[in-house]
């Protein structure tokens, strides 16, 4: 279910010694309303949506600390991404996560972001199980 984790081609030397383990934190099936699509129904009505996320962080002293503050505390991105998902109403998934794996970068200190969003049983005219869109960044691709 979860990607590979993204390239190391391009990446730089870290110029200080790792002091931490590399940690991959997920979440999943986090069951969020939001009032995201393109059609009207879909922006007004609102529908259930899935969020898989997975934060990297490269250098995690939490592993060896057992100290929350050494890492990302989960429900803090929990409620971040319950935020970026009731406050906006975007037309596309794509937009939807790409808004919330730039969220993540911004307001936490995690080297990547994997955000998947799906919409189970969405409004078409054939049985379907769901569709979703997924964004993978990483920090250097906020600061480049």
């Amino acid at each position: 279910m979860w990607p590979g984790r993204s390239s190391d081609r391009g990446r730089k030397v870290p110029e200080q010694p790792r002091t931490g383990a590399g940690v991959d934190i997920f979440i999943e099936e986090l069951e969020v309303y939001g009032h995201h699509g393109v059609g009207r129904e879909e922006k007004v009505l609102g529908q259930r949506l899935l969020y898989d996320v997975r934060l990297t962080i490269d250098d995690c002293r939490a592993a060896e600390t057992d100290e929350v503050t050494d890492t990302v505390d989960y429900t803090e991105v929990l409620d971040l991404i319950v935020e970026v998902a009731t406050v906006n109403s975007f037309s596309l998934l794509e937009r939807l996560a790409q808004a919330t794996a730039v969220a993540i970068l911004r307001k936490f200190p995690v080297d990547d972001v994997w955000v998947n969003v799906t919409k189970p049983h969405p409004p078409v005219a054939c049985a379907l199980g769901s569709v979703g869109a997924a964004v993978e960044l990483r920090r250097a691709d906020l600061e480049g």
